[in-house]
């Protein structure tokens, strides 16, 4: 559990909750947005709902499975932060793309993670991804999580997002009830997906 497997063979993991995930996501991105993917599979999923379904926004990533997919449509603007390409999670990675992540300023960032502790934060195992994650995330006016319920209650080798810096998190319904309690507490706001549902069920909203 330690060491982050090559994106790859996570591409079909509990895709159809991180489908559902991705299209209660797609809800927060409204109007014209300065928008960062990270290179995770549920943000490549939200990758291709916003080609098709929204317009008008500048989208930032450095994975490049996601400008792959953003590119199936012509009404964004889609930039990709540059660097050393990672052959493991297919995302540019390294010194510069961490320097140009310095310089971003995002309305919205939604990234994935390996695992989560509602009292702690998310956790990673491959540091060169995660640095530009923890750069975007104090940086953009709302950091969101996308997070399946396998990734509660697990560490990986790193801890990287403090949970107060994270604004939004966006789970399914089969999310640890106490988990979700906690988390309200504290003030996050919370959205569950169903399989096949279309709306997002909004839990709590930040006080």
């Amino acid at each position: 559990y330690l060491y982050e497997t090559a994106v790859h063979a996570r591409l079909a993991e509990n895709r159809e909750w991180k489908q559902a995930i991705a299209r209660q996501a797609l809800a927060l991105v409204r109007g014209p947005q300065s928008v960062f993917l990270d290179g995770s599979t549920t943000c490549l999923e939200l990758a291709k709902l916003l080609a098709t379904e929204r317009q008008g926004l500048t989208i930032i990533t450095n994975s490049a499975l996601a400008c792959l997919e953003l590119g199936q449509g012509a009404d964004n603007v889609v930039i990709g932060i540059g660097g050393q390409f990672d052959a493991n999670s297919l995302s540019f990675i390294g010194p510069q793309a961490e320097d140009w992540a310095r310089t971003l300023f995002v309305d919205l960032a939604f990234v994935g993670t390996k695992g989560f502790i509602a009292r702690e934060g998310t956790y990673e195992s491959f540091l060169p991804t995660f640095r530009i994650k923890q750069i975007i995330g104090q940086q953009a006016v709302e950091l969101v999580l996308l997070a399946d319920h396998t990734k509660f209650g697990q560490r990986s080798l790193s801890k990287v997002l403090d949970v107060a810096q994270i604004h939004t998190i966006v789970t399914d319904d089969q999310a640890p009830a106490h988990d979700l309690s906690l988390l309200r507490r504290q003030g996050r706001k919370l959205h569950l997906a169903s399989l096949g549902a279309t709306t997002c069920k909004r839990v709590t909203h930040a006080a």
